[in-house]
């Protein structure tokens, strides 16, 4: 039984570093939801889970689990944290205890984050997280400090031209594109684990930045800024190519599950049945 590595918060391990700490906490929005799982094999029983104030460490909720069986050996307890009221929490899963985090409503703290959400397209590309549970699909929140800067847009062609007889350029076609920089932490910095996570969520299928889709530019990996040698407090960079996404079915089932929209979308068939578009996305990927 383990916590899938995909999960956004930090389990920390007894002596992971021996320099200071970062002084960054993790910052949620009321609007987020933290999605929780938990692989296990089949037969093992959920783990204890419970909400917990960080200041106080008085009891907020007891988490209780949704369970899925992938197939003959695995499952997934699954469970999402949404509607939070605003204040410092940890979570307690099993024997481990995360990171405190923050929960806020506040505007101008909110102002210098960025919220990316992330999911693979099916269930078999990893055996550590789940992204279709039950016919449903399910996207990771990641709230982080920092953004894009527009001094690190770069401008992008792939095209084959013809030269003439005369020297003159024919362009036999073109394809422009954009690759953006992405900056992850403020002045503070942030704990090495985001950078960990970050590199790992864009192997993901879809990732999106404040609604949009980004992909990892080619292999590229972000690279590390020190801060201060001996605080473990770091900004990362990453290049990103921005999708342009043709509207389509897959495109509106993910803004579906983005937005956090309840209600089926559906259409009429030539043999006059209604097609739920969701489900029928989700099995055939």
């Amino acid at each position: 039984m383990k916590i899938s590595p995909f999960v956004p918060l930090h389990f920390p391990e007894a002596n992971e570093s021996d320099g200071l700490p970062s002084r960054y906490i993790q910052t949620w929005a009321t609007t987020d939801k933290i999605l929780l799982q938990i692989i296990a094999a089949v037969g093992d029983e959920a783990p204890t889970a419970t909400l917990w104030n960080a200041h106080t460490e008085e009891t907020v909720s007891s988490i209780t689990w949704q369970s899925w069986q992938v197939n003959a050996e695995k499952l997934v307890y699954f469970a999402e944290l949404d509607e939070l009221d605003p204040g410092h929490y940890k979570i307690t899963i099993g024997t481990k205890v995360s990171d405190e985090f923050i929960v806020t409503d506040d505007e101008n703290i909110l102002a210098g984050t960025t919220l990316i959400q992330y999911r693979f397209k099916d269930n078999r590309q990893r055996d550590d997280v789940l992204s279709v549970i039950s016919n449903q699909v399910y996207f990771f929140d990641f709230r982080v400090p920092g953004g894009f800067k527009d001094s690190g847009i770069q401008f992008g062609v792939t095209n084959e031209q013809f030269s003439t007889q005369h020297e003159d350029l024919v362009e036999l076609y073109a394809t422009d594109y954009i690759t953006k920089t992405f900056t992850l932490g403020n002045a503070m910095g942030v704990p090495v684990w985001y950078g960990e996570l970050f590199n790992r969520l864009l192997t993901c299928s879809y990732v999106y930045f404040n609604g949009d889709r980004y992909t990892r530019n080619e292999s590229e990996v972000p690279t590390m800024n020190v801060l201060v040698d001996g605080l473990d407090s770091f900004v990362f960079t990453q290049a990103l190519r921005k999708h342009r996404d043709v509207e389509g079915a897959t495109t509106n089932l993910n803004r579906i599950a983005l937005r956090r929209i309840e209600q089926e979308q559906f259409r009429v068939l030539p043999s006059g049945e209604l097609d739920d578009l969701k489900l029928r996305l989700v099995t055939s990927e």
